[in-house]
């Protein structure tokens, strides 16, 4: 059944480089949207973009996605499409105009914050979460004007999400969190509040495998992974739930991290400790996502959507195609 879906991973912070290419065809991945380092520099932050050139390099295996058209037609040459996009919009600096040229590079979908407040909005750790600010407001006024998607929810606090929800219109994502249901007290996860809101808009929760937004301590498995999913299905459909992942592959980082924007309780204070559940390490773990919710009971019609039909229906929507 997984080599017949359409699977789409709504949010991968890997590194861009040659060996993910084998691991996402080993899981059955159509589209990969790529946030993750390239050469140490994030997507479409420059015009000498490392990813760019990479994607032109491996032509025979990837596909870069401006579409979804491209992304089907990814799909019928046997080639992954990669669509590029930001967990946050920092690289704008104070001038909104900037989004243009990132949009005509390839941008497609956008968070704003990322933790920790800058220009636009605050972050989830913030010690006083406030709303969008004014400049906030341009930008995601900008992002619906060129068809970016508006990523909020996760890394931004909620206060900023319902706002970037008032000053929008059409559908909104949260490319990848957890139900703060399942996850009381990390503040990198989604109130049911928020999860209904972006769904009555049309939008998609994308559920992330990161270890501790699944459980507090121990090793999560991947029926913790599942309850994840079917927590939000159950909250507000089956129509509004992808998955996004959020994997570090090839990430070489050790030691301690930062506490301002990775505080305790809402990661490990170790990167050793960044970890995923055994079975959902990379993407060779996405066909059991799919053997699960069919062991579960779940329609094939409901699996393929969450696998990544929702995530182009909301793409197609936004971008126009």
């Amino acid at each position: 059944m997984h080599d017949a879906l359409l699977v789409v991973n709504g949010l991968d912070a890997s590194e861009l480089r040659s060996e993910l290419i084998p691991n996402l065809q080993a899981g059955g991945v159509t589209a990969n949207l790529v946030t993750g380092l390239r050469e140490g520099v994030r997507p479409l932050t420059t015009v000498a973009s490392p990813h760019l050139h990479f994607l032109r390099a491996n032509t025979d295996a990837l596909l870069h996605a401006n579409s979804v058209a491209d992304i089907r037609r990814a799909r019928d040459e046997a080639k992954i499409a990669i669509i590029l996009g930001w967990q946050r919009s920092d690289y704008l600096g104070e001038d909104v105009n900037r989004l243009l040229g990132f949009h005509r590079l390839g941008l497609r979908s956008a968070g704003l914050i990322y933790n920790v407040g800058n220009y636009i909005g605050s972050g989830c750790v913030d010690a006083e979460p406030g709303g969008l600010s004014h400049f906030g407001v341009e930008v995601v006024r900008e992002l619906q004007r060129l068809r970016i998607v508006v990523d909020i929810g996760g890394h931004c606090s909620e206060a900023t999400s319902f706002d970037a929800l008032e000053f929008t219109s059409g559908p909104v994502v949260c490319s990848h969190t957890n139900p703060r249901a399942l996850r009381p007290g990390n503040p990198r996860t989604m109130t049911d509040e928020l999860v209904r809101a972006i769904a009555d808009r049309g939008g998609v929760i994308g559920i992330t495998a990161f270890n501790f937004f699944l459980v507090p301590s121990g090793l999560a498995t991947i029926d913790d992974f599942l309850d994840h999913v079917e927590y939000v299905v159950r909250l507000v459909g089956p129509k509004h739930v992808g998955i996004g992942l959020d994997q570090i592959i090839g990430r070489e980082v050790s030691g301690p991290v930062d506490p301002r924007p990775f505080p305790p309780e809402a990661y490990p204070p170790r990167y050793e400790d960044w970890i995923y559940p055994e079975e959902l390490t990379d993407f060779t773990g996405a066909p059991l996502i799919t053997a699960g919710l069919l062991q579960r009971g779940h329609s094939d019609d409901d699996i393929a959507d969450i696998m990544g039909l929702n995530w182009l229906r909301v793409w197609e929507e936004v971008w126009g195609g």
